[in-house]
């Protein structure tokens, strides 16, 4: 499933990123970094809730003490995410998903959210993360660290290989 290879490269970009910020004092205790972070993370937990059926729980960045602690709850994630996007079928993928927020952007759109599908929102949150992880990787070199090459086309030169998040 085309999906959950995107999955399995958003979670080798993400743990990139990571060690990338966890090696930089500098990026590490960055707040505008870690707010987008938090952030893409938000997202992704947010719509795993929906996806599962639970209720959304939106954490703060409060919640967190130190950038550890962020990509501790990153990586909770995708040990959850995995699993769940395995044990979906293709019709799952096709059911209409509502997203607890979409009212807020009726004004925007002049119109209300027409319906969206879990595959599309599945697509939506590996997007979104690659949108907020190009803004960090930016950051990452305006406080002088290394960003790293998270790039689609890369990982798969690369072999796929898994993840790796830092200890």
């Amino acid at each position: 499933m085309f999906l959950r290879e995107l999955y399995s490269h958003m979670e080798w970009a993400d743990a990139r990123v990571w060690m990338a910020v966890l090696a930089s004092e500098t990026a590490s205790s960055d707040e505008l970094l870690l707010d987008t972070l938090f952030h893409l993370h938000l997202a992704q937990h947010a719509f795993l809730e929906i996806w599962k059926g639970d209720r959304v729980t939106l954490r703060e960045r409060s919640d967190f003490d130190s950038a550890i602690e962020i990509q501790r709850w990153a990586r909770q994630y995708h040990e959850a995410a995995s699993p769940f996007l395995d044990s979906c079928s293709p019709s799952r993928l096709e059911e209409e998903v509502r997203i607890p927020w979409a009212r807020r952007f009726a004004e925007t759109l002049g119109r209300e959210p027409a319906p969206v599908t879990m595959a599309e929102t599945v697509y939506q949150v590996a997007a979104h993360s690659v949108h907020h992880r190009g803004q960090v990787n930016r950051r990452l070199r305006e406080v002088g660290a290394d960003p790293p090459l998270v790039d689609y086309l890369a990982w798969l030169w690369m072999g796929r290989p898994a993840a790796e998040w830092p200890t």
